[in-house]
């Protein structure tokens, strides 16, 4: 670590660090996220919001540097990265990691300027790498729902901003500009959790992340000591006051690839929800399998979380709408129970009108955890991967009419698609070639998938784009 501080040391591991330097699995792990994404974005197009925001964006203009997927319109690199990064985030049916959702933050806001300047997929992946790192080692190990940001627009943004620097190739004092830059535009917060401004989180903070990076590149002057500063980014968003243990400014840097954690903490997602509700909708899933029961033959239903989840949110609760059905366990439960699935259609707003439904949401009861009860489950070490979010490993209870009781717990950190239990590569692709098979013709599906799924053999990611193009 050098004298100057943190700032100037990320600012150095940004700049300094090489492809090479870095893990197979973390590179395996990048690409499959960005693949993964990438389909995600072309799903996310056919959205209400993402018809709302494409139509925004070409309004927007600019360069034609960028392209919007699946759109077609080429706008300025930092407008490209506002869109697609929006419609990355439509359905929730992107990735979650540590600082949440990371590829709908880096995909969107490397590709633009990839494609702008040219780049190629290596250069892309290691970008991503360094990115997810920084945004990573960031992001503090509170539990979410005590404070009042989303972790992917704070401490993503500063992800961002690292990769899109890296992917410019600036110097470690431009580097420590554009970090400067982004501890100004970090915001997002946890009220607008199921509404449209959730996804615009995502692609403000694309968006910044190549305006931070362009402007440095462009000599623009930021404060020079950002993370470490006593007004700086650390004493603004990672307080002892809702984070628990202060962390060590002068430490940090010290954990930046040492080691690398993409590979042990991206998540891809198997249904386009909210994280936390996957282990209720899985453990429901498989009880109705094993059981052969469905919502009619349900008495009720307990599902656990902890007393700081917005999953428990009063609006959540009673969800009006399909983007305020992917945060309410209670929807979901009852989604999973009528509909035997859970799917992009559970999540429209006609379905969550679905009587049938609403009935069955009487019956599914919250039980809260109290704060004693988190703390010596933590102690004991039942509190298995999911403490920051409201995931917590403990039994979904499903009492029947005829008197039975069933139980199933899956572990968060055992859910399918965790790198635990990742995903074969193939229910990945088909997952891609299922998204995009909503937005593009079969014949490009197919050529997205094979451009797509080797992201590291694409020599220029201009020649990759209009695969993903209608």
């Amino acid at each position: 670590m050098s004298a100057k501080g943190p700032t100037e040391d990320f600012a150095n591991w940004i700049v300094n660090i090489t492809y090479d330097e870095m893990p197979p699995a973390a590179k395996r792990v990048a690409g499959e996220t960005c693949f993964d994404c990438m389909g995600v974005i072309l799903a996310g197009s056919l959205q209400p919001l993402g018809k709302i925001i494409i139509q925004y964006g070409h309004k927007l203009g600019g360069d034609a540097e960028a392209t919007v997927i699946p759109d077609g319109r080429r706008l300025s690199a930092a407008s490209a990265a506002l869109v697609n990064g929006a419609l990355a985030r439509a359905l929730d049916y992107d990735d979650t990691s540590g600082f949440s959702h990371s590829a709908s933050v880096l995909l969107p806001a490397l590709l633009a300027l990839a494609e702008a300047r040219g780049a190629s997929g290596r250069d892309l992946l290691e970008a991503y790498i360094i990115g997810h790192e920084v945004g990573e080692t960031l992001t503090p190990r509170g539990k979410t729902g005590e404070y009042p940001f989303q972790k992917q627009p704070v401490f993503g943004r500063m992800g961002a901003t690292a990769a899109c620097a890296r992917l410019l190739r600036l110097d470690r004092e431009q580097t420590r500009m554009a970090l400067g830059i982004a501890g100004s535009m970090a915001s997002g917060l946890e009220h607008n959790l199921g509404t449209m401004a959730t996804p615009l989180h995502a692609g403000l903070a694309a968006r910044d992340g190549v305006m931070a990076a362009e402007l440095a590149a462009r000599a623009w002057t930021s404060g020079e000591r950002i993370l470490e500063h006593p007004l700086g980014f650390i004493n603004a968003f990672m307080s002892p006051a809702f984070m628990g243990p202060a962390q060590n400014p002068q430490t940090l840097a010290e954990h930046l690839g040492n080691p690398y954690r993409i590979q042990d903490i991206v998540l891809l997602k198997k249904y386009p929800c909210g994280h936390s509700n996957h282990y209720t909708i899985d453990s429901l899933l498989e009880m109705m399998q094993e059981h052969h029961f469905d919502y009619r033959d349900v008495e009720s239903v307990e599902v656990s979380q902890p007393y700081y989840s917005h999953y428990i949110d009063p609006v959540n609760e009673r969800p009006r709408t399909g983007l305020q059905g992917k945060f309410s366990m209670v929807y979901n439960a009852a989604a999973a129970l009528v509909l035997g699935k859970v799917d992009i259609d559970t999540f429209s707003d006609e379905q969550v009108k679905d009587p049938r439904i609403a009935e069955t949401m009487d019956k599914v009861h919250v039980r809260v955890l109290s704060k004693w009860e988190i703390s010596y489950d933590e102690m004991e070490r039942r509190w298995p991967g999911g403490r920051s979010t409201g995931m917590t490993g403990k039994p979904v209870v499903v009492r029947l009419r005829d008197g039975k009781v069933l139980t199933k717990a899956v572990a968060p950190d055992r859910i399918l698609g965790s790198q635990k239990n990742p995903w074969d590569p193939e229910k990945v692709r088909a997952k891609f070639e299922t998204n995009a098979r909503l937005a593009l013709p079969e014949h490009k599906v197919q050529e997205a998938a094979r451009v797509w799924s080797r992201l590291e053999q694409i020599n220029d990611i201009r020649e990759a784009v209009p695969c993903v193009l209608k």
